[in-house]
């Protein structure tokens, strides 16, 4: 989505100023100047929030409260850990101050519905930073199915690739809605003890396999095991499967975060004799000077592709991911400056629309809590958004309250807690 608004860049503060704050959002954040002017960061350890306020140009802060008294800023990214997102959230909303938030959306459904409430009574606006969509490969595959190509696509099928609330984000954006209707059942079983990563060591493995209904009799299989692909397993991006009524989307791993993708279509012979796909091109990702470009594919007269406006270099070492993380901050300055009230950006965007807002992502985590909440009844099938006395919820609560001392929705209490740092 290519918006022409001449707005002036939000004034930002960039609160968190951890690992994923340095080498992904620190990387990305000077080359989106047309959208973002980072201002502030606040971290509460001082040499964090000094380094990269450093290196951004900004003013350093080690209190919330500092921050939000000095009035500098309009907005806010929080790269923070997740159980302090609700607690800033809240804080950031009754300032005045809109923010997105780093995926995931919160620790617990009433969290993340308390945020969406709080925004809007507040009148911010609230967004979470939910990339997987963004991924290079799952942007073709979209205008694949949009084009007609491989005609109505109703079914999707991803193994190996991840499974929950991060997955939930893309069958959203493919089915254009969310989902109705959720089926989970886990398999767990020993494993040879081994160590993933030195502070992580495991001895069994646990497997998910999530179904999904959607509008239109619209259905995604969502299914792993093992996603770092340890012990031999299949790794990830997985296999994508988007399954049209004459043709298919194939996505397969080629290594660990690497793949490759084609189409495979039936001509008109083919479906007369027999249905197998005689069409086949592969997905073509243009990559230059380490940015990603394009995705394309050329089959059967038909071009389709996707062109990416945010020419960002690579972050984690992957081409398509720092375009993934300009992507919804660029949503995000979009959002904001319809509430300023520019005419133009809401004109705009009354066209072309969001590309994940908050109401998504509380859909996202309602298709989480429903998986959950299938597995506690034996898999049967649990309707969306769900609703009453969850056990599940119920148990996140009372986690949520051993581990940090305060209920979920205490945020004076989650201001002040102190979140441990390696």
């Amino acid at each position: 989505m290519s918006l022409t608004s001449k707005e002036t860049p939000l004034k930002l503060a960039l609160i968190g100023a951890g690992n994923r704050a340095s080498t992904v959002y620190g990387p990305v954040l000077p080359h989106l100047k047309r959208w973002v002017e980072v201002a502030a960061v606040c971290d509460p350890v001082a040499e964090h929030a000094e380094a990269l306020a450093t290196r951004l140009g900004a003013r350093p802060f080690t209190s919330i409260r500092e921050l939000a008294a000095a009035e500098l800023v309009e907005a806010a990214l929080v790269v923070a850990p997740v159980p302090l997102h609700h607690s800033i959230s809240v804080f950031l909303a009754q300032h005045g101050i809109h923010h997105e938030v780093e995926t995931s959306i919160s620790s617990t459904l009433g969290q993340a519905e308390d945020m969406v409430a709080q925004a809007r009574s507040a009148g911010i606006v609230l967004r979470i930073g939910e990339n997987f969509f963004r991924f290079s490969t799952d942007r073709i595959m979209k205008a694949v199915a949009a084009s007609g190509v491989i005609g109505e696509v109703r079914r999707i099928l991803c193994m190996y690739d991840h499974t929950g609330y991060h997955n939930n984000s893309r069958w959203i954006v493919f089915h254009e809605g969310p989902a109705l209707t959720a089926r989970s059942f886990a398999h767990e079983m020993p494993t040879a003890p081994y160590n993933s990563m030195p502070h992580r060591h495991h001895t069994s493995e646990r497997f998910h396999c999530n179904v999904f209904t959607f509008a239109g009799e619209r259905l995604v299989v969502d299914l792993a095991g093992n996603i770092k692909g340890n012990l031999g397993r299949y790794p990830r991006p997985g296999y994508t499967e988007v399954a049209g009524a004459r043709g298919t989307v194939v996505q397969e791993a080629t290594a660990q975060w690497t793949g490759r993708a084609e189409v495979q279509r039936c001509s008109d012979h083919a479906l007369q004799n027999g249905g197998r796909a005689d069409e086949v091109a592969p997905v073509v990702e243009e990559v230059v000077d380490d940015v990603w470009t394009r995705s394309y594919v050329d089959v059967a007269g038909h071009h389709v592709e996707y062109v990416n406006e945010y020419r960002v270099p690579a972050a984690n070492r992957r081409a398509y991911y720092g375009p993934s993380v300009a992507g919804h901050i660029a949503d995000f300055a979009r959002a904001v400056w319809r509430a300023r009230g520019s005419r133009q950006a809401a004109a705009e965007l009354e066209a072309a629309g969001f590309e994940y807002t908050d109401q998504e992502a509380l859909a996202a985590l309602h298709m989480d809590v429903g998986c959950h909440e299938s597995l506690r009844r034996g898999g049967v099938e649990v309707n969306l958004p769900v609703s009453g006395e969850l056990e599940s919820e119920r148990e996140s609560v009372a986690t949520f309250r051993a581990t940090y001392g305060v209920d979920h929705l205490d945020v004076e209490g989650m201001l002040a807690y102190k979140h441990p740092r390696p």
